[in-house]
């Protein structure tokens, strides 16, 4: 069944396999373009700041029992009104630079770099620069580590 315009879904996958079913996904889009299995799916977004969930843009509805749909990893369509706005997603289209979300306190964890995987508080940004000036949290005397704020993910943000 065509829709007479395309429609937007929110997908659920697996936390931290979003890429993998996006790129799947397309995929499989591209293989069943002629059979009677075709998915219709026009453009797939992953947006950074929403884990486990894809958005995708589809000429038809988007039916899990498809056979085509069986994809590892994902979980199911959104549910509630099914398709949702452009304005719901252009938000995820130019998101806040993470600087922005960042406040002094807050508990972090470094995501590259030569400190990767330990906890730090921040203790101050440099929003022009976009660095943050971290303490090591584990480390038996505090001793201050500059980062750029794009190597860090925050885990606790510090209460208003």
């Amino acid at each position: 069944m065509e829709d007479s315009k395309n429609s937007i879904y929110a997908l659920k996958t697996s936390a931290g396999q979003e890429r993998n079913v996006a790129r799947l996904l397309a995929t499989r889009s591209r293989e069943t373009r002629n059979t009677d299995t075709f998915i219709g799916v026009e453009a797939i977004l992953v947006p950074e700041s929403l884990k486990g969930y894809i958005i995708v843009e589809s000429s038809s509805r988007i039916d899990m029992r498809n056979p085509a749909m069986k994809i590892p990893h994902l979980r199911g369509v959104v549910e509630g009104n099914q398709s949702i706005t452009l304005e719901e997603v252009k938000r995820f289209l130019k998101p806040e630079p993470i600087i922005a979300s960042i406040k002094e306190g807050s508990v972090v964890e470094l995501i590259s770099g030569p400190f990767k995987g330990e906890r730090a508080k921040v203790v101050r940004i440099d929003k022009s620069r976009e660095e943050v000036v971290l303490e090591l949290v584990e480390a038996a005397v505090p001793i201050p580590v500059t980062v750029e704020a794009d190597q860090i993910r925050i885990i606790q943000k510090e209460a208003d």
